[in-house]
């Protein structure tokens, strides 16, 4: 008896983007070292690096619809040689191949078909890998996540009710394949394109059968309006990535490694500042409201720089960067052009004390704890603005406070009245620092924000 050697499906490899929780995925095949792409991000070489490790050609990248919450990679990876493949009706302005239902795609051992999936956008469409040997992987984009579906409503209202109804029978369709097959969505907890999704990477068709409440339901009517009743709320900025992904984003050469990012001295910061530039600091809310470059917004260094920066900095921005870890810098920057943010000037150098050491112009706010929040609530002149979404708030909320969403601060703030002071509220601290920095901005002279949030406020915390 001869005794073969098992082979591994070893080029299957799924990438996640905390901040967006966005999941892209290369699978390749291992006889021919050939392997494609689903849903790239832009900073590509994420993709490259790896393909590089295992001596794997990206022969493919394959959109499953045109998103909306991130920059595709597609055209980054396109420049170093990838085809790309796109559901129909993606009307992409770029070189691509627009798949019909149905349709199969041969990657050496590996046949993935192409199943027009339409519901959360009229295009899309899911993958079915399959190889023999190996498990079949379903890769459902937005259409089908872990305990939850996809959104139908990011188009208009007057596409809403339609594609929910056909979100329906797609759905339908992907729930007719085995119960073994793996469900490999694009998106996990955290994510704006479907309410409720669960935490797990994956899935099975059995298991989002037995355990998902969406698919519960047999009658399209009462899936419509359970849909449609739990959409989660918006980013504004959302039509604008669909613009950029559909006439197909700057290559920036990213699949190649990071930006390189300038060193600006704070006199020349200053200067493009006083142009319109909008300063970033990304220090911790503590030492953002003690001090920093007057006019500055603070969006504390994380995995939501990008997310948060998507909301409230306006297309076409020149941006500069403030942090005290280099290593920041760069990593902001790339969350930066994941929302399509390119116009990044440079990173200051010396960081805030460069800027205090060349004298120029700084401010600072108050902090205060839910302590003292409870001790000034009645001050007549004190305005709690409360800056969660407004499920949030309609959750739970301190009486009297007003629910003014931060995504939603750079527009709305002009109505506010300048008098008295503004205390601004989120559930843990990030949000209330950054909204307080948006309000300074539009030149509200008197906030304090309240640290710890509402999460300290219900519990008492000092």
């Amino acid at each position: 008896m001869i005794l073969r050697k098992p082979r591994f499906y070893r080029m299957f490899q799924r990438f996640f983007d905390e901040g967006l929780a966005q999941a892209s995925f290369l699978i390749a095949c291992d006889r021919t070292k050939r392997g494609v792409i689903v849903d790239p991000r832009r900073d590509a070489s994420i993709y490259t690096a790896a393909a590089a490790q295992s001596g794997v050609t990206i022969a493919a990248s394959i959109e499953t619809h045109v998103h909306a919450d991130f920059v595709s990679g597609a055209r980054e990876l396109a420049a170093k040689g990838a085809d790309v493949y796109a559901g129909p009706g993606s009307d992409l302005e770029f070189a691509h191949h627009a798949v019909s239902d149905g349709e199969t795609l041969q990657i050496g051992d590996i046949v993935i078909t192409f199943l027009h999936t339409p519901g959360h956008t009229p295009e899309h469409v899911c993958l079915l890998a399959e190889e023999s040997g190996q498990p079949t992987r379903l890769f459902t984009g937005d259409l089908l996540f872990v305990g939850a579906v996809g959104r139908p409503d990011l188009l208009g209202s007057e596409l809403t009710r339609r594609l929910a109804f056909d979100l329906f029978d797609s759905l339908n369709r992907v729930m007719a394949l085995d119960d073994n097959v793996e469900v490999h969505p694009g998106h996990g907890a955290g994510s704006l394109c479907g309410a409720g999704i669960g935490r797990e990477p994956s899935s099975t068709i059995g298991r989002e059968r037995r355990q998902n409440a969406l698919l519960q339901y047999r009658d399209r009517d009462a899936f419509v309006k359970a849909v449609l009743d739990d959409l989660p709320e918006t980013p504004s900025y959302f039509p604008r990535m669909k613009k950029v992904n559909r006439i197909g984003p700057d290559v920036l050469g990213l699949a190649d490694g990071s930006p390189r990012i300038a060193a600006i001295k704070p006199a020349a910061a200053a200067a493009l500042a006083a142009d319109g530039a909008i300063i970033i600091d990304l220090r911790p809310g503590a030492a953002f409201a003690a001090g920093h470059p007057y006019g500055a917004i603070n969006l504390g260094f994380g995995t939501k720089v990008g997310y948060w920066a998507g909301w409230v900095i306006p297309a076409d921005s020149h941006v500069i960067l403030l942090a005290d870890e280099p290593a920041h810098v760069q990593d902001a920057a790339v969350q930066l052009l994941r929302v399509g943010l390119d116009i990044i000037d440079g990173a200051l150098a010396g960081g805030y004390d460069a800027w205090v050491g060349a004298g120029l112009p700084v401010a600072s706010f108050e902090q205060i704890s839910a302590a003292d929040l409870r001790a000034r609530a009645g001050e007549r002149q004190l305005q709690l603005l409360d800056v969660r979404s407004p499920r949030e708030y309609h959750a739970d909320h301190i009486d009297g406070s007003v629910n003014i969403p931060v995504g939603d601060l750079p527009e709305r703030a002009r109505q506010l009245s300048a008098d008295g002071t503004f205390a601004t509220i989120c559930e843990g601290g990030y949000r209330s620092t950054l909204a307080a920095s948006l309000l300074a901005r539009e030149g509200i002279a008197h906030i304090v924000s309240v640290v710890g949030g509402m999460a300290a406020y219900r519990t008492g915390d000092r």
